[in-house]
């Protein structure tokens, strides 16, 4: 059963107090998505904003073909889409080198076994982090959200085919192949 259902239902009788509980739910997620989709601490906290304000602006249009939470995520990932193309930027500042989770963030260096590094592996960690960023800024979106939202995210394939409206086997196979481009683009790393 979808939790978020009942909270929806309060937003669309015009409860605003639904909405924070929704907010507070999935604010965090949907600002790391939006986050790593986008590059830019800013337009992410923009993007966030603009998500929730759908929901409240347009509950009364959810249909319960997926939960709550795809559907929350797919308003993000059209937004995020859009911001992108309207800007015609590729942000440059997106951190990969965040664990985003809901415990206190890390460094994603931090989750790579291996001890202690020297200055010269850090460096020459951070230099890889870079290359791989600049190539999923180049990913075109339908290669790019699964990537982002099923890998780097760790949401499900069945979640992102619902919120694409794909088959889970197509999330399978965009993530494959945004991954033969990196390993592509990045085969000097």
């Amino acid at each position: 059963m979808d939790e978020d259902l009942p909270i929806l239902e309060r937003i669309q009788g015009g409860d605003e107090y639904g909405l924070k509980a929704l907010m507070q739910r999935h604010r965090e997620a949907v600002f790391h998505f939006t986050l790593r989709y986008c590059g830019n601490e800013a337009d992410a906290a923009e993007l966030t904003s603009e998500t929730f304000f759908r929901v409240y602006k347009y509950a009364h249009r959810y249909q319960p073909r997926a939960k709550v939470r795809t559907w929350i995520f797919a308003i993000a990932a059209n937004l995020s889409r859009d911001h992108l193309r309207r800007h015609k930027k590729r942000c440059k500042d997106i951190s990969l080198q965040t664990a985003l989770s809901d415990a206190a963030p890390r460094r994603l260096e931090e989750e790579i076994p291996g001890g202690e590094r020297t200055p010269a592996e850090r460096t020459d960690l951070r230099e890889r982090m870079r290359a791989v960023q600049a190539v999923i800024q180049t990913l075109p979106h339908k290669l790019r959200f699964p990537l982002v939202f099923c890998v780097l995210e760790d949401n499900s394939h069945e979640e992102c085919a619902a919120v694409l409206g794909i088959s889970a086997k197509a999330v399978e196979t965009r993530i494959y192949r945004a991954r033969k481009i990196l390993q592509k683009n990045l085969k000097d790393f």
